[in-house]
């Protein structure tokens, strides 16, 4: 059963300024009802998904009309990806029936706003889980590990779809660790970290490198499984569509105790930069948005902000495009 969606209003919108900004001088670019949380562009950064403070409310931007519509009004969490093509929006809800829970594994079409079942699981789950390199979607469960192909029912297999031979193993994601799947699924091994649990996580676009963050702001990196290495603390890793670096919200400490949240850019021997310095002012989810650009938003803010930053002053943004995803 397919379930339509409503747009909200866009007049809930302002945007603020859209052109002429200064050279490394964030301005904020609109400005929504509420908080936007988790943040994610889809391929052609026409789109733009996010949910409420709970995790609930899963909504989608146009970054055109600045409409917004809601998806579902259940709990998401950081279980949402964009589809490689940019056109659909892939995620697990959280229903709530009394005693019971039950994990909906869905899609929703942004052309026909139009919602449809991939999946249901019985009790929770962990995240959504895509590999790069062959569009497969792997999420934990009560009974073991679901994997599908991303499909669309009612629609033959776009040619980002097709299967792509992996031998080396897969990183699953779920809410206490992250795991690695090997010798074609017999082998299960949890990556070892702080062990507080998994906030948010990304794989790189050649699928061998994953990074993500912890519950206490840990970042760490894993390459094809092996043993993780630690970047530094923050949150909302995010790897650049090209070159071997990563976008994160880097803690701010004073001592042991974090007071504070700003984006920086990395390469994966966590050399890099901070590229806002902003007090009292916590970025988060920061996202690459074109050469030079990125956009992100601030914790319990309302407003989403776009910076253009220096490329050639950064060591990080010199990396080959080419080159291969490594630790």
């Amino acid at each position: 059963m397919h379930r339509m969606t409503k747009p909200l209003l866009a007049a809930t919108l302002l945007l603020l300024a859209s052109q002429g900004m200064s050279q490394g001088k964030p301005e904020a670019i609109l400005r929504t009802e509420g908080p936007m949380v988790g943040i994610r562009l889809n391929k052609n950064h026409t789109q733009m998904a996010f949910t409420d403070q709970k995790g609930q409310s899963l909504r989608i931007m146009d970054l055109a009309t600045q409409e917004i519509t809601e998806v579902t009004p259940h709990r998401v969490g950081e279980a949402f990806f964009w589809s490689p093509d940019g056109n659909r929006l892939f995620y697990r809800e959280l229903i709530r029936d009394k005693k019971d829970i039950t994990s909906e594994i869905r899609a929703y079409d942004t052309y026909l706003n139009s919602n449809a079942s991939i999946d249901s699981l019985g009790g929770s789950s962990g995240y959504l889980t895509l590999d790069p390199r062959d569009y497969t979607v792997y999420v934990m469960h009560e009974k073991g590990i679901m994997s599908k192909r991303l499909n669309f029912p009612g629609e033959r297999f776009a040619r980002w779809q097709k299967r792509a031979k992996v031998d080396q193993g897969r990183f699953v994601a779920t809410q206490k660790s992250v795991l690695w799947l090997s010798d074609l699924g017999l082998t299960l091994n949890a990556l070892p970290d702080d062990g507080t649990g998994v906030e948010s996580f990304d794989i790189s676009p050649d699928g061998k490198v994953i990074a993500w963050a912890t519950q206490s702001a840990h970042i760490y990196m894993s390459n094809l499984g092996e043993a993780p290495k630690l970047l530094g603390r923050g949150k909302d890793p995010r790897w650049h569509p090209q070159k071997s670096i990563l976008l994160y919200s880097a803690a701010r400490e004073v001592g042991t105790k974090i007071y504070d949240y700003d984006v920086r850019i990395t390469d994966t021997n966590g050399e890099g930069r901070f590229l806002t310095n902003t007090p009292e002012q916590a970025e988060r989810w920061p996202q690459w948005w074109d050469n030079g650009n990125i956009i992100y938003t601030a914790d319990k803010s309302t407003d989403l902000w776009k910076m253009t930053y220096q490329q050639d002053l950064a060591k990080t943004s010199k990396s080959d495009p080419n080159d291969s995803m490594k630790l």
